[in-house]
């Protein structure tokens, strides 16, 4: 049985009221490089220490900042390494003026093809995520193994065998065997475990640290 828990970064800093963003034209550069506050450094080194998130034999990470902080706290709990695997980074929106980031979302939780010009449709990035989660139960085989990404992307990759529904404001949600999976309401605390049978699903569960 290869163990997989899925989980989002930290708290980030607010950037509107703190950085000073000089290149605003490079939007995936900026989501990029955007980083933990001082308050989410915290909550994730407290949350290092918690006893469910012991004794992973290797740790997966988007490349994005906020991610690669929150993994280092816990890699170093478990005297384990960081694999970097961009094809666990966030959505790229793509072209999106003169629409909202809101409107996005509620066309793509409508139509897992949509995209924009330059963007990935949540197909696209359910297929890559799928990709790097085979290859990783290939080479993890009875592991116990953690993967930091961005909500979108975990919600794409549960979609493979959750059923969707959505809310009021259109929000995604997920569930499996009549267990509320996602509901858009994501933070670190937040804890998803996938058990395999080598590549096959056995089951999804959800708990809060």
């Amino acid at each position: 049985m290869t163990e997989v828990y899925l989980m989002t970064s930290g708290e980030l800093y607010n950037k509107d009221d703190i950085i000073i963003i000089h290149d605003n034209d490079n939007r995936k550069e900026v989501d990029e490089k955007a980083f933990l506050s001082v308050g989410g450094e915290k909550e994730v080194e407290r949350l290092s220490k918690n006893p469910k998130l012991q004794s992973f034999d290797a740790i997966y990470s988007s490349n994005f900042i906020r991610s690669l902080e929150t993994a280092k706290y816990i890699a170093l709990e478990n005297n384990t390494i960081i694999h970097i695997d961009d094809r666990f980074n966030e959505r790229i929106i793509g072209d999106i003026e003169p629409m909202e980031v809101s409107e996005l979302r509620i066309l793509q939780a409508k139509n897992f093809d949509f995209k924009l010009p330059n963007g990935e449709s949540l197909n696209e990035v359910k297929k890559r995520s799928q990709k790097a989660l085979k290859e990783l139960l290939n080479n993890e085989l009875g592991n116990k193994i953690l993967i930091i990404s961005h909500p979108i992307v975990i919600t794409a990759l549960l979609s493979t065998w959750c059923v969707r529904g959505f809310n009021f404001d259109y929000d995604i949600i997920l569930s499996y065997s009549d267990k509320a999976i996602i509901d858009n309401n994501f933070a670190s605390s937040n804890i998803i475990k996938l058990e395999f049978d080598e590549t096959n699903l056995i089951d999804i569960n959800t708990f809060d640290l």
